[in-house]
């Protein structure tokens, strides 16, 4: 989606993507401020004018019937779960109602439950209000071995997560892992969600 086109886009949609106009060489995603939107960001982008950049704008804003939800693999896992925590923290406005980690682990384990304790604004509550899911192989090495999963699980529980469901996966090759965690994930996110359950 070009910048010229998503200046039509409404407020709840997911945020804008900025072409390159010369040769695409550079790939930079561009967050915004919490009170502001992604067509702020596309303002600032489009002023810079670097030819050879593509910028991905990501929104934050969407209508509150919407749920909200964050999930990632490997690095992306740390991420999403730092994100939540960090959302019960209220460090930011919204608060995930589902949180998805596979193979991952919680970089702020060892201060977590202090934090939430220590915190205000309702951060033990917004900490309950969220439902997590954290998956990881048996025998995965990397980026780190499935002992970092049940480490996050328990971190969160202690700290006041009480839906936090844990659940490793054998490795049974590529092909057969890769399809038992993702039947995991979204028997998980179907029921957590009450989604249309899809018929493979």
């Amino acid at each position: 989606m070009a910048a010229s086109d998503s200046r039509n886009n409404r407020a709840d949609e997911p945020g804008f993507v900025v072409q390159p106009k010369g040769e695409h060489r550079v790939i930079i995603v561009w967050l915004h401020d919490k009170d502001e939107r992604s067509s702020d960001s596309l303002q600032f982008v489009e002023q810079l004018n670097l030819k050879n950049v593509k910028w991905i704008c990501p929104s934050l804003v969407f209508p509150d019937s919407f749920i909200k939800g964050v999930g990632g693999l490997g690095m992306g896992a740390a991420v999403a779960l730092h994100f939540a925590t960090s959302c019960a923290l209220n460090h930011y406005t919204i608060n995930p109602r589902v949180v998805v980690g596979i193979s991952g682990w919680l970089s702020n384990s060892g201060s977590l439950k202090r934090s939430i304790e220590s915190a205000s604004h309702g951060a033990p509550a917004r900490a309950a209000s969220q439902s997590i899911f954290i998956t990881h192989g048996i025998c995965d090495s990397v980026p780190h071995p499935c002992d970092c999963g049940e480490e996050a699980v328990l971190s969160l529980r202690e700290a006041g997560f009480r839906d936090v469901k844990f659940t490793p996966f054998a490795r049974f090759g590529p092909t057969a892992h890769e399809n038992n965690r993702n039947v995991m994930v979204k028997s998980w996110l179907e029921e957590k969600l009450q989604l249309d359950v899809t018929i493979p």
